[in-house]
């Protein structure tokens, strides 16, 4: 069982997270994590610190492949015959259909967290130079930040992403939004998905260096599709960062999709539901749960191929 413990250092006190170990007839107690100078911690932060203490925040416990040979045939046979339609194509119709796609991208996935921007003011407003009246500076901030980070992506891609991405990406994606001593930097003040519990911000760098060891190891294990969809589901558990997991999480998916030259992905607002019921049916264990929804978004996006 572990539980906090005080202990008093020249004057000033610090808290640790301790554990009872037996060895034969003694016990003993084990220091698990310095936690910092002794302050508050909520029953809600402690249940945070026990759950990523025990580890079940990680999801990524093996290496699966959760849909079928013919699923992942026919995301890539898609994926192909968008590549070669854009490849048909004239340099400026190119950058247009690139237009087209980063309007719904940044659009649907601005709006998952409460942007109200349509599809067609967003592109209005990052490419025809029209801001549309009517909606905050947040919302305006977030369609062009969403922009700035996906060309990062776009000139990365080809390279696994690494720490100093995704604190780059987080940064860009709030700039403007979130205060300046929290940009680019993983969470200090414990958060949560409503009343779903998030990885303890005493966990939250052990958890990312474990996602990205993954990410690299699953490559040569599951399915490349697979690798993306659930590295996804993972991120969004971690939740590493004070505000914009979502976005953030959603511009990784996409990085590792492209890293394996596959066409991206734009999760749709009116799947939002689903989205969310898929990521929780995940949290729970059924990782299979964001394959399935994935999958069907891909083919979605890409069926009139």
């Amino acid at each position: 069982m572990v539980y906090l413990v005080t202990k008093k250092i020249k004057g000033h006190e610090y808290q640790y997270l301790v554990n009872n170990i037996r060895e034969g007839t003694k016990t003993i107690q084990k220091t698990i994590k310095y936690l910092g100078k002794k302050r508050p911690i909520s029953k809600e932060e402690f249940e945070c610190i026990k759950l990523s203490y025990e580890k079940k925040d990680w999801l990524l416990t093996e290496y699966q492949d959760y849909l079928s040979y013919q699923d992942y045939e026919l995301m890539k046979k898609n994926s192909s015959y968008y590549q070669k339609h854009l490849f048909s194509l004239d340099e400026v119709s190119k950058e247009k259909e690139r237009e087209k796609f980063l309007s719904m991208f940044i659009s649907n996935s601005n709006a998952i967290e409460g942007s109200t921007l349509t599809v067609y003011e967003t592109n209005n407003l990052l490419f025809n130079d029209l801001t549309p009246k009517g909606y905050s500076k947040k919302e305006i901030n977030m369609a062009q930040n969403l922009l700035n980070a996906w060309i990062y992506v776009e000139k990365n891609h080809k390279r696994l992403p690494k720490k100093e991405d995704l604190l780059k990406l987080h940064k860009m994606v709030n700039q403007n939004i979130e205060s300046d001593e929290t940009l680019g930097n993983y969470k200090q003040i414990q958060n949560y998905i409503g009343a779903i519990f998030t990885t303890s911000t005493f966990f939250v760098e052990d958890r990312m260096v474990d996602l990205l060891k993954w990410v690299r190891k699953a490559y040569k294990e599951i399915n490349d599709f697979e690798v993306a969809f659930q590295s996804h589901a993972q991120f969004e558990i971690i939740h590493p960062f004070v505000d914009g997991n979502g976005r953030v999480g959603r511009l990784l998916l996409n990085w590792l999709l492209m890293y394996k030259k596959l066409s991206p992905l734009a999760i749709r607002l009116k799947k939002r539901l689903d989205y969310i019921e898929a990521l929780n049916n995940s949290r729970k264990g059924k990782v299979e749960a964001i394959s399935k929804f994935c999958f069907k978004e891909y083919v979605k996006q890409y069926e009139f191929m």
